[in-house]
């Protein structure tokens, strides 16, 4: 007995050796390149638990929790510096909101800095591995397979889109009665991209949708929600117990592999009956992701994960921005009567993708609404290889920074958009007519940037457009209807309006019929 305790003793005792040794090298290898480099150390984050960063968590996650995390943020760059560093649980997180380092992190050394230690256990629950969840090989083996979906031949198809446009229309109260927008820009974006994506709507703005598409809408949201959480507590995300997220994922994976299961079913007839002759029959087909995904491979569960992986991005993102977007424009009744203006004139069949980028103060708008909400608000990526920053780090925030592999880098969009030395002395306020003469690179980012941004970059532009454009024809006056004035952020995985945006609308006479 005393033997095996000297036994275990000598193991323990060496582990602990093994350690500080291997700590010790590190940190003067690390101390020799800082050195080489002239690198200095940002401002820190101060904690009353050094060790562990526990209250720092705990702030973070009460900050979510009263629904102000993406604005403390926001205080903290202008108390601490645009480029700071924690230490929660323990790690380090460096935050910072120069477009400098923005540069660096997603497109110089891009290669340096990857999203799947992050977010592959994070969101594996929900989205399985795939395009936005992991990094090589995964990311390059997928990335060339669903890019073309999104090509501008595909997104210019209007007429798929509009179905759907013409049912949210008809949805909208044309007697001046308050309603909420963003439930029904959830049903009209969730409708679009499921047919994009699956072939087959869920139709919920219909009264007879196929399925309950508020349980599915209700079920993500909160599987969102739970992701979130799991990318904050990282490897300690044992400690959450929540059943609700984990049968909110089952929900949505038990319709995306019914989906699937049809796919590789009509792919299978499809192979056995199609002729040579047709081939031109199939050229003018609509492009369904998950019938050319079903053409690389049978597997369901790697066909159910990619297709989640691009619903995860693909559904939510329009719909918030479009929520977001009006949110500021009900609020200035100004900017919506130039717009009116900008479009007189122009039918539905007139809205190809060209003509809408034409439109430039419709363009402007949008813009100005995803600098001050934007949807992705926060960005993060893990340093894969040690690696330096150009600048943030010494008493003035211009030195470069050392960073260690397993570091968090977090790029904080809402906080860029709003710097003063870029938007100008009015960078809070709405006003789309900056965009005139504003030129930006990585200081706007609304879709990312480098070889990781969004792939559905102007099919988003597009709906988003779209949808403005068609409501500007027909509504004369929006007129704000929320109590709140302020907007009170709901954050996910990307930040909405929590209050979303209500407000009453005023339709042109020939629209205003009540059927």
């Amino acid at each position: 007995m005393a033997l095996k305790f000297k036994l275990v003793s000598a193991i323990v005792l060496f582990l602990i050796l093994k350690y500080l040794v291997h700590s010790i090298v590190q940190q003067s290898r690390i101390s020799k390149a800082k050195k080489q480099h002239g690198c200095a150390e940002p401002p820190t984050l101060p904690s009353k638990d050094p060790f562990f960063g526990i209250d720092t968590v705990r702030n973070n996650l009460q900050q979510m929790k009263e629904n102000r995390r993406i604005r403390t943020v926001y205080e903290l760059s202008h108390k601490l510096g645009f480029t700071f560093q924690s230490w929660p649980f323990g790690r380090r997180v460096i935050s910072t909101v120069d477009p400098r380092n923005v540069q660096f992190i997603f497109a110089t050394e891009a290669h340096n800095f990857g999203v799947a230690p992050q977010r592959e256990k994070a969101q594996s629950p929900l989205t399985g591995v795939g395009l936005i969840t992991s990094d090589e090989p995964i990311w390059s083996r997928m990335r060339p397979l669903i890019k073309p979906t999104f090509t501008r031949t595909q997104i210019a198809d209007r007429e798929l889109f509009d179905v759907h446009v013409e049912r949210f229309l008809n949805l909208l109260p044309k007697d001046g009665s308050t309603v909420n927008l963003r439930p029904l820009f959830e049903r009209l974006i969730l409708d679009a991209s499921s047919e994009f994506i699956f072939g087959e709507s869920f139709d919920s703005l219909l009264g007879d949708s196929k399925i309950d598409a508020s349980r599915f809408i209700e079920c993500f949201n909160y599987a969102q929600t739970g992701i979130g959480k799991r990318i904050v507590f990282r490897k300690m995300s044992f400690l959450i117990r929540d059943q609700k997220f984990w049968d909110s994922c089952k929900l949505v994976h038990d319709y995306t592999r019914r989906h699937v299961e049809r796919a590789l079913q009509q792919e299978k007839e499809r192979v056995g009956t199609r002729k040579i002759e047709a081939d031109d029959v199939d050229s003018k087909k609509k492009y369904i992701l998950v019938h050319e995904l079903a053409k690389e491979t049978n597997d369901t569960d790697v066909l159910c994960s990619q297709l989640l992986n691009v619903f995860f991005a693909g559904r939510d993102t329009p719909g918030v921005a479009l929520t977001n977007t009006f949110f500021a424009l009900a609020r200035h009744p100004r900017v919506w009567a130039k717009i009116r203006q900008e479009v007189q004139g122009l039918a539905p069949e007139d809205l190809s993708f060209e003509k809408l980028k034409s439109l430039r103060y419709v363009q402007h708008s949008i813009n100005e609404a995803l600098r001050l909400y934007p949807p992705v608000a926060s960005n993060s990526r893990v340093c894969l290889r040690d690696t330096v920053l150009p600048t943030g780090g010494g008493p003035g925030g211009s030195a470069p920074v050392y960073v260690s592999q397993g570091d968090t880098t977090t790029i904080n969009f809402y906080t860029i958009n709003r710097r003063t030395d870029i938007y100008g002395s009015d960078a809070e306020e709405f006003r789309p007519e900056r965009w005139q003469t504003l030129r930006t690179t990585w200081e706007f980012l609304p879709f990312g940037g480098g070889p990781r941004h969004c792939p559905a970059q102007q099919l988003a532009l597009f709906w988003i457009s779209y949808v403005l454009v068609r409501m500007a024809l027909k509504i004369k006056e929006l007129r704000n209807r929320d109590e709140v004035e302020g907007f009170v952020e709901d954050l996910k995985l990307n930040m909405e309006s929590k209050n979303g945006a209500k407000v009453g609308l005023v339709f042109d006479e020939a629209d205003a019929t009540v059927e």
